[in-house]
């Protein structure tokens, strides 16, 4: 039996792992004790637990630092992903320039965005900073800035721990901190990478866990050719959010609800989604066969960015579309979608019932396309430019690159496109599990046992290794 060290960060890590049982097999065969961020203390799933060690916090100011610096990496790193430019302009304000505009109207916007840049530099020095002459120095002003988050490493010493393991977006202070604090007392660290695009869209490490846990192929290629790591050192098990949809499949007791309904699911990312309803009313409009009556249910995403338009749904402005009631219901209590929010987790047991009710998922370039794609449905996509925001388009989304493969899985490059894509759609038509599953598995790998067992063998083979 080990002892090992669960650091949670973030309240999404809660729902992510510890809602999710990815932790119990660890739990049954070895000692098992959690740490978690200061903002986490009212959190049930912790403090109801005698697996919590203790609280630690973060200076805001140390915070800031470690963003720059992960900055800085991406920006020197660009050219092995191109979705590291894409996060350099939403950061810098350039995704809020709008595309459509003529020539006038651009320089005006793009003088607005210098000009308010003053008031925010540091993303406009970034560039600056990361470049060949100044990047040696600015980099180790910074590292040498950085000070060891005490509180965190004596948690950590607090027990002689075999295995420390921590959830991150591949660009937070926390694993870097573990990290460094793994190394310093010799204890092998595991990274479990939490979304799909965290690999191409953040930065690159400059403190490298010993191992990392990605969602499938995909990732683990992008471990070894953007990050460095070694292909004994990236292990690709899937992700503890995604085994209900598997399962679903599976359990024949719960009956398919008898209205079929066109699911819209909104992206993080800005885009003018209300508009893009619109769009797809209309082209409903004009459809003959399986879509003809079918009414459209729109789930925005949880924590929208800022927006160029207005975002909120208005029902009455639509005749086939209704809001999603968990998402009505969050609004209703004084839910804010934005990307600022922690109020609104949503329950991830809510997910495969929405999937399993619709016929066709549709919106803009998100994770919940690739859902979709996994509880079987035919997906469309939405890659075509809004005509308000500049990056709207595929072009810097570099996860989505393959997609097409899965059966059922379009990609709207055109608006023009949407109505025949629809008519295209395989509604009605069983999208074979063996095929879908054979390709998305490069996108995230379906395990035979569930997550719990496939981390605790992953856990199990850095520590008694040898």
């Amino acid at each position: 039996m080990a002892k090992v060290l669960f650091a949670v960060s973030d309240h999404l890590y809660v729902r992510n792992y510890l809602q999710t049982g990815a932790l119990s097999k660890i739990q049954q065969e070895h000692e098992l004790k959690i740490v978690a961020r200061d903002h986490l203390a009212e959190t049930p799933e912790l403090t109801e637990n005698n697996l919590l060690l203790g609280f630690y916090s973060i200076e805001r100011e140390m915070e800031k630092k470690h963003q720059l610096l992960f900055d800085l990496f991406m920006w020197r790193n660009r050219r092995k992903s191109r979705t590291f430019l894409y996060r350099w302009m939403r950061n810098s304000g350039w995704d809020m320039v709008a595309a459509s505009s003529g020539l006038t109207r651009k320089i005006r916007a793009i003088l607005r965005w210098l000009i308010g840049g003053t008031r925010h530099p540091v993303n406009l020095l970034v560039p600056l900073l990361a470049s060949s002459a100044v990047f040696w120095f600015s980099s180790r002003a910074l590292l040498h800035s950085l000070s060891p988050n005490q509180e965190l490493q004596s948690l950590v010493e607090s027990h002689k721990f075999d295995l420390l393991i921590f959830p991150s977006s591949a660009a937070d202070s926390t694993s870097v901190e573990l990290t460094r604090i793994g190394q310093k007392q010799n204890i092998p660290t595991l990274c479990l990478i939490d979304n799909w695009d965290n690999l191409s869209s953040k930065t690159v490490f400059w403190e490298k866990p010993d191992h990392l846990v990605v969602w499938g192929k995909q990732t683990q290629q992008q471990a070894l050719e953007i990050h460095g790591f070694d292909p004994s050192q990236v292990h690709p098990i899937g992700t503890p959010r995604f085994d209900a949809y598997f399962a679903a499949r599976e359990d024949h007791e719960v009956s398919t609800p008898k209205t079929r309904y066109i699911l819209f699911v909104g992206a993080a990312m800005p885009f003018d989604e209300i508009a893009a309803l619109h769009s797809l009313e209309r082209a409903l409009d004009e459809q003959r066969g399986p879509l003809a009556d079918v009414p459209v249910v729109y789930r925005p995403h949880p924590w929208q960015q800022k927006r160029l338009v207005p975002s909120t749904f208005h029902p009455d402005s639509f005749t086939r579309t209704v809001l999603d009631p968990q998402i009505a219901q969050a609004q209703a209590s004084g839910v804010e979608l934005t990307a600022r929010t922690s109020r609104f987790q949503p329950n991830l047991d809510y997910y495969p019932d929405l999937l399993r009710g619709s016929c066709l998922i549709v919106g803009p370039l998100t994770t919940m396309l690739l859902e979709g794609a996994l509880s079987l449905k035919p997906v469309v996509g939405l890659a075509y430019p809004d005509g308000v925001h500049a990056n709207t388009t595929r072009r810097y989304f570099s996860h989505f690159d393959g997609i097409e493969r899965i059966p059922g899985f379009k990609i709207c490059a055109e608006r023009t496109e949407l109505g025949r894509l629809l008519s295209e759609a395989r509604v009605g038509h069983d999208i074979d599990e063996k095929a879908s599953d054979l390709q998305s598995d490069f996108f995230v790998h379906r395990g035979k046992a569930p997550y719990s067992d496939r981390l605790s063998a992953v856990a199990n083979s850095i520590v008694f290794a040898g």
